[in-house]
């Protein structure tokens, strides 16, 4: 009787996490790359703990945060995809299909770069616009070199 109760409920456990995962299919890159983002945040954000602070200032106790944010990221983005999927038609909004779900990643995304960004400053690098900026002007000198010599 036991072994018929646990094979149910597996069996039962099996198929909805089928479903739930067949129902996000479509969002499954904003999921992934979400994850991805906290995931080297928290990598980048220990390593610089410890190259400043050493091994004493490392606490482990602080990393549940990480599942309490990326659980609020996803479940916001599982939202957009819902608004997306059952509110909006045709899944299309100006012509942007999952359009909600798509903004909401991007604004978590920002903020994870943000945070990284914020984290590198601390070991004494330059913030990232300024390097993408000096990046951009010296692509122009060499376009303009490259047309000069046209």
């Amino acid at each position: 009787m036991k072994q018929e109760i646990n094979f149910y409920a597996f069996t039962f456990l099996k198929t909805f996490f089928l479903a739930l995962i067949t129902f996000l299919t479509p969002i499954k890159g904003l999921i992934l790359l979400t994850g991805l983002c906290v995931f080297l945040d928290t990598i980048f954000a220990i390593y610089t703990t410890i190259k400043l602070n050493g091994w004493k200032s490392y606490e482990s106790n602080k990393l549940f945060n990480i599942v309490v944010k990326t659980f609020f990221y996803f479940g916001s983005i599982v939202l957009g995809f819902f608004i997306d999927k059952h509110i909006i038609e045709n899944n299309t909004l100006f012509g942007v299909s999952l359009l909600i779900a798509k903004v909401v990643t991007i604004f978590w995304l920002y903020i994870e770069v943000k945070s990284i960004d914020e984290t590198s400053q601390k070991l004494g690098n330059k913030p990232f616009y300024t390097i993408l900026k000096n990046l951009l002007s010296k692509m122009k000198s060499i376009k303009t070199d490259i047309n000069e010599i046209k």
